[in-house]
């Protein structure tokens, strides 16, 4: 039994709750049954579903969210009109914006009006979209709004180009071309190291699935430089070592051991970590797939502060008028 307990910090609702809430907007019904299928794979995801922003917006306004993913193009109210909407409404949800392509200008006013990301459909990778997920249900969860300063630079260059004012033409097309990277750098975001502390059969699995993967003790100090730590239960020293690490770098999962009690299960509610396994002879089978999502919502991180960059040039580039 997998264990993830993470949950919101209650604004606009009626306090916090072990699932986190993602509102799914878009027109296509096979779009979002692909979604739903998705993300309610997630135990701790509760998804609500709509086809319209005029449909949405009155959930907004009743239910607290954390996420919002919406199509840019709705019929009736745009997905760019619902993401400033529900910011306004829940200023503290996050917001993704699915969208046939990627423009310059499109991005620019999806930022401006309080996106974080965005995604491209058809979605060649399903993962990308829970990666994607992740990132702003963590991004939310902190406090910390890793985003907002990309989100001001785009606003600021939105309401130049609204004046009348441009970027010229090489600024768009040096945006574009970032644009693409950033797909790239998303779409390879699978590359990592990944560290396992006390147990041999986690190496193996990890190994043969082709990730890079380090046997380490407890307090080697390579294990803050990988991406992922995987600590099971049956090391002595495992408590210890995941409260160290919750404060470090690196991501953490721990794997319960065959003699993994409730002990072990309260203990990881307490730290607030997944706890792969628990309740079963073969946790370890589970890893891949928790590396790989833990390793692709990195890669979305990464390639996000390309990004930011890439948007704060190309506000720089827009020329401003001078008394």
């Amino acid at each position: 039994m997998d264990l993830p307990f993470e949950t919101g910090d209650g604004d606009g609702g009626e306090g916090g709750t072990l699932a986190s809430t993602v509102l799914v907007v878009d027109d296509e019904p096979v779009v979002l049954d692909i979604c739903a299928r998705l993300l309610e794979r997630e135990p701790d995801l509760a998804v609500t579903l709509a086809q319209s922003a005029e449909e949405a917006l009155p959930l907004l306004a009743e239910q607290r969210f954390d996420v919002l993913v919406t199509d840019k193009n709705l019929p009736g109210i745009g997905g760019v009109e619902l993401i400033a909407e529900a910011r306004r409404l829940q200023p503290s949800l996050e917001a993704v914006m699915i969208t046939a392509y990627a423009s310059s200008e499109s991005v620019v006013a999806a930022f401006a009006a309080g996106a974080s990301d965005y995604i491209l459909k058809p979605f060649d990778d399903l993962r990308v979209l829970r990666a994607k997920v992740r990132a702003a249900l963590e991004r939310r969860e902190s406090g910390v709004r890793t985003r907002q300063q990309s989100r001001e630079v785009a606003r600021e260059a939105a309401e130049l180009l609204a004046s009348g004012l441009d970027a010229p033409e090489p600024a768009h097309e040096a945006l574009e071309v970032e644009l693409r990277v950033y797909e790239e750098a998303v779409r390879l975001g699978l590359n990592g190291r990944v560290a396992v502390v006390g147990s041999a059969e986690a190496v193996a699995v990890l190994r043969e699935h082709g990730f890079e993967t380090l046997e380490l003790a407890p307090y080697a100090t390579e294990l803050e430089g990988v991406d992922v730590v995987i600590v099971e239960t049956g090391d002595p020293q495992w408590r210890t070592l995941a409260e160290r690490l919750q404060r470090r770098p690196p991501d953490v999962l721990l794997l319960a051991s065959p003699q993994a009690d409730l002990g072990d299960l309260l203990e990881a509610i307490t730290l607030r970590m997944d706890l792969v396994g628990f309740g079963s002879t073969q946790g370890a089978s589970a890893l891949p797939e928790k590396v790989r999502m833990l390793l692709l919502r990195r890669g979305v991180e990464r390639a996000q502060d390309r990004l930011a960059a890439a948007l704060s040039a190309f506000r720089q580039s827009i020329p401003t008028r001078h008394a």
